[in-house]
């Protein structure tokens, strides 16, 4: 079976979502794209994170859309290529219904630049995608807008979605959306959140006078 391993990984992905709260029962999708780099590897519709096996999981051709698989894939496959297709840098995709960040997008509240890893993890503002029912074009156009070079987004009414290189720094991604936007309603219930200067970001994303980590290792 191709991309064995990649398989196995996305299945961990899925259930860690459940296992953190991102979302609940078999909704969410999650995805990566393969080693070849022309297509990517998808979550089946509507089946239990715990029950699916490697084979459950679908390949979609990027350019094309067309899929290889036993399976349906998520009815939010067409999302997932045009975020592949718009950003060539994009390994992973996780998209959940977090209670927080779903919160936040349901107000259509984009959230600021509270703190440091808000520039450093998702690239700036989180923006509110414009709505659009689920599975739609509309919707897959408006979050590739509002998601930009960004690595993280919220979708009006509906959830969030996290990129990044591989799966692991997707769901990192998605985790820490969660957390900030709870930061970020404390912060409301304390008197105002107060987000970072522009100034401030783009020193942190240039990483001028970065002392964080072991040196050598990133």
């Amino acid at each position: 079976m191709k991309d064995q391993a990649l398989r196995e990984k996305t299945i961990e992905i899925s259930r860690l979502t459940l296992s953190r709260g991102l979302t609940i029962g078999t909704s969410g999708n999650v995805s990566a794209r393969c080693e070849d780099g022309v297509s990517f590897l998808i979550t089946p519709s509507g089946m239990d994170y715990d029950a699916i096996v490697p084979d459950d999981i679908v390949e979609v051709d990027i350019d094309t859309g067309g899929r290889t698989g036993r399976r349906v894939p998520s009815i939010e496959t067409g999302l997932h290529r045009k975020i592949y297709m718009a950003r060539p840098d994009v390994g992973a995709i996780v998209h959940v219904h977090p209670p927080l960040a779903t919160g936040l997008a349901v107000a259509r509240r984009p959230l600021p630049v509270i703190a440091d890893m808000c520039a450093l993890a998702f690239g700036g503002q989180v923006e509110v995608a414009e709505y659009g029912t689920s599975g739609s074009t509309e919707l897959a156009d408006n979050v590739v807008r509002a998601l930009g070079s960004r690595n993280a987004v919220l979708m009006a009414n509906h959830g969030s979605i996290g990129v990044g290189n591989d799966l692991d720094q997707a769901l990192f991604i998605g985790d820490l959306l969660e957390k900030m936007c709870l930061t970020y309603y404390f912060a409301t219930i304390a008197g105002g959140a107060v987000a970072i200067t522009d100034e401030a970001i783009n020193i942190l994303k240039s990483g001028v006078g970065r002392t964080y980590g072991q040196p050598g290792e990133g």
